[in-house]
């Protein structure tokens, strides 16, 4: 019976002591192992082609290509260089006056034949010419042609051309010294008021420029149906 007692006091503190130093183990927190595990991986292969990442490309086709470098046939391509000057244009030939106007130049000057340069004679006076070759004073005649027009007053209407040329002389302090019908227009009527015109204009004195004493002029008054 003592063996027993003995035996079971002494499992009784082997119990005890494995108790308390469980207790003192938790108590002081040791860490919880921690295992490592080594992966090894294979070497990466040499000339290995590296991924692509595939992209939208459109193929140009030879057909294209030529039809974008190509300029069509008919395009105009304008070379710009700062320093070329411009073309100048070609002068135009000079075009070649009409025979009307050229008639019609030939008739002003044997209208005008014997008369200094700018005067007018119209519509009512065919031509007129000077006895003297030293007058040049176109305002003296145009005034005084102006003056002989104002006062005909002309009788005939008729689908005929008419004219009568009147002779006049004027003295150097503007009188009428000498008039006569030159060339009748065979109709008397039309070459009296034509007379009477030319008595009738009071014309100016003789301009201080021409030396002479006085003037001789031919005048045709011309008459044209519309």
């Amino acid at each position: 019976m003592r063996w027993a007692i003995g035996v079971s006091v002494i499992l009784h503190c082997l119990a005890l002591s494995l108790v308390f130093k469980g207790s003192d183990a938790r108590q002081k927190g040791y860490p919880t192992p921690i295992i490592a595990y080594t992966v090894s991986l294979p070497p990466p292969v040499r000339g290995a082609e590296k991924p692509t990442v595939a992209r939208q490309t459109q193929q140009v086709t030879p057909e294209k290509a030529r039809k974008v470098q190509e300029p069509p046939k008919d395009a105009r391509v304008a070379e710009l260089n700062p320093k070329k000057k411009p073309k100048r244009p070609e002068p135009k030939p000079a075009v070649e006056p009409a025979k009307e106007d050229s008639r019609t130049q030939e008739d002003e000057e044997t209208r005008s034949r014997g008369l200094p340069e700018g005067v007018e004679l119209g519509s009512e006076f065919a031509s007129a010419r000077l006895d003297a070759a030293g007058f040049e004073s176109p305002y003296y005649l145009n005034i005084l042609f102006s003056k002989i027009r104002n006062q005909w007053d002309n009788p005939f209407e008729g689908p005929d051309t008419i004219i009568c040329t009147i002779y006049f002389v004027i003295s150097r302090d503007g009188k009428v010294i000498d008039h006569t019908v030159e060339n009748s227009s065979g109709i008397p009527a039309y070459d009296q008021s034509a007379l009477r015109a030319v008595l009738a204009s009071r014309p100016p004195p003789l301009p201080n420029q021409y030396d002479s004493p006085e003037l001789g002029i031919h005048l045709e008054f011309q008459y044209i149906p519309y």
